[in-house]
């Protein structure tokens, strides 16, 4: 029988994982398929955090690991493989395809033989360090909180949780996460280097009389100013980095994982330099890295969430999913405060309306990861 042709934006990755876990039977509440799925991530994010509480020098990140309260993760992973294995087994129980639970019964397994709750922390020093800690508390975290939000209010009811390129965005994911400490060290460098010499005639504002919240507020809004014209730049001069982003004709919480290097590197070293140039504090700028990483998960989500007075006042769906329409381009660059686009004159979002379409016109980006890593070089 012959193979049925790839859809957009699918990839041979997908069809892989769509042969081995899918299957054509309802996916809904009660039929054993979230089970599965929750079953299925609770047991591969156990044995991987097992293998980090073993290797903890190689797998977490340096600022991380020593920060970590050993007996309460214990604790919580412990958690983790039971309720990986009872989500599995019901999985098995409730569903005619049983490879969802199997699988995750086979991690539940693996993880308790590598050495389960009670495994022996790992010591010594390494070479270079992966971040692999931060992708799984981040995997688990959004996972757990998104999918089940997505399939209960979703803005798409037929675009599923293993929709084309969704093998891609979590390659994108992984990749963002596990090499978080080469990241920062590429963006950090140039942003760091911009600020001393800037110091060097300037001694900065001083924030410290700010109270803690209206330095976020300040933060937020230096960075949303930066961003927006980085972001509009890329549009203009950058697009072919740009477009990898743009490329996904299906978004969800996965799809805002979806950037090129050299986009992530660019714009978080613009946006950083003007932070660092003002001097904030460390405390402002660690809480808005989590309000804009919150804010860059929601804003992508495949949920009919739409609030008229936050739309006024913040970022939400409704206005970035404007963003990646087809038609009209080029607008709602903002990340945090819509207001920046009226402002400058690219504020689009109709009355209630969201759009047909995302995507760019034609696909010209390719499907899968690692071509489109060198795409952007050969245009």
């Amino acid at each position: 029988m012959d193979e049925q042709p790839l859809l957009p934006g699918q990839t041979r990755m997908d069809r892989f994982f769509e042969h081995l876990l899918g299957d054509n039977l309802p996916k809904h509440f009660g039929t054993g398929w979230f089970s599965g799925l929750i079953g299925l991530l609770l047991s591969a994010g156990s044995f991987f955090a097992v293998l980090i509480f073993r290797y903890p020098q190689w797998l977490t990140m340096s600022e991380t690991a020593p920060r970590y309260p050993v007996e309460t993760m214990r604790l919580l992973l412990a958690i983790a493989i039971i309720a990986g294995f009872l989500f599995s087994a019901a999985s098995i129980l409730l569903r005619p395809r049983k490879r969802l639970g199997i699988t995750g019964l086979g991690f539940c397994a693996a993880a308790i033989l590598a050495g389960g709750s009670t495994v022996e922390v790992g010591g010594g020093q390494a070479a270079f360090r992966i971040g692999l800690d931060w992708f799984i508390l981040n995997l688990v975290l959004l996972a757990l909180i998104f999918v089940p939000l997505e399939r209960l209010f979703p803005l798409k009811t037929d675009q599923g949780i293993f929709r084309p390129g969704w093998t891609t965005d979590s390659i994108y994911f992984l990749v963002s996460h596990v090499a978080v400490e080469l990241m920062t060290f590429f963006t950090l460098l140039p942003a760091t280097l911009v600020a001393q010499s800037v110091h060097a005639k300037f001694s900065g504002l001083n924030t410290d009389a700010l109270p803690l919240a209206a330095e976020v507020f300040a933060v937020m809004l230096v960075a949303d100013l930066a961003q927006y014209w980085v972001h509009r730049g890329f549009h203009r001069f950058g697009w072919a980095f740009h477009a990898i982003h743009h490329s996904s004709r299906d978004l969800d919480w996965l799809a805002g994982s979806r950037l090129h290097v050299v986009d992530i590197i660019v714009t978080r070293a613009l946006t950083l330099a003007p932070l660092l140039i003002i001097g904030f504090s460390q405390e402002a700028l660690y809480i808005w890295l989590v309000i804009i990483a919150v804010q860059a998960t929601l804003n992508h989500v495949n949920m009919r969430f739409d609030i008229p007075v936050l739309n006024q006042l913040l970022v939400m769906p409704r206005f970035h999913h404007w963003h990646h329409a087809m038609e009209p381009i080029d607008k709602n660059f903002a990340v945090h405060f819509p207001w920046i686009d009226r402002l400058f004159g690219t504020y689009y979002m109709p009355n209630g309306e969201w759009p047909p379409a995302t995507g760019i016109h034609g696909d010209p980006v390719p499907a899968d990861f690692a071509r489109q890593l060198v795409w952007p070089f050969r245009r």
